[in-house]
């Protein structure tokens, strides 16, 4: 049987080329698809900025910290030079299958205006019932069309918290005929966008002086 000799040196040097070679287009498609998640995420966050606010021309942003200690990103919404609006975004970590981000939008007194649900894993049917705006259609409705509606979709749970202003205490979850923030089997998803919310609406009550000055 012929033995074959393989050249060591030679071997490693070629390993190693590939190896590096693997390591660069890995690091390479890392790099691209962290780029294009971040665009992405700035779309999706553009798009619920012009969900939650009246018309506006420029933005300044603001971070301040709410009594839990969790970052509140704000953005005071401008045009024509003068603030027409806030929105506030927090990340809660009080969600059933982890952390809900949450986007509300603020009349210049502090008062909710609109509540959306930018992020989160929570049960489907269950959970998102509570996070999500999407139009419901029975099959009447399908047979009959009619027009499609303009703007968010309603969500009665997010919806309760419309021209609400946060005072000292979170809001209770409460279920008073069509006045509801809570859903049976998604307490604690309902409970934290609760809690966000208020986050949201208490810091910006807080600071409202500061915000109202904008990014000096």
């Amino acid at each position: 049987m012929a033995v074959q000799n393989i050249n060591i040196p030679k071997l490693g040097i070629f390993l190693g080329v590939i190896a590096a070679t693997a390591a660069g287009l890995l690091s390479f498609v890392s790099v691209s698809t962290e780029a294009a998640i971040k665009v992405n995420l700035q779309k999706k966050t553009d798009a619920a900025l012009e969900e939650v606010l009246p018309a506006f021309d420029t933005v300044e942003t603001m971070t301040l910290r709410s009594e839990l200690d969790w970052p509140v990103k704000f953005v005071i919404a401008k045009k024509g030079g003068r603030i027409v609006g806030y929105a506030g975004e927090v990340i809660s970590p009080e969600g059933f299958s982890g952390d809900i981000t949450v986007m509300a939008g603020l009349d210049l007194d502090g008062s909710v205006r609109t509540v959306i649900v930018t992020a989160n894993t929570e049960t489907p049917g269950l959970g998102t019932a509570v996070t999500d705006r999407k139009v419901q259609k029975t099959i009447v409705d399908l047979i009959k069309g009619g027009e499609a509606i303009e703007g968010l979709a309603p969500n009665v749970y997010l919806d309760w918290y419309g021209s609400k202003k946060a005072g000292d205490r979170r809001w209770p979850i409460i279920k008073d005929g069509e006045q509801i923030n809570g859903k049976t089997g998604a307490t604690i998803t309902s409970s934290a966008i609760g809690g966000a919310v208020y986050a949201i609406g208490k810091t910006c009550v807080d600071h409202l002086e500061q915000l109202s000055k904008g990014v000096e």
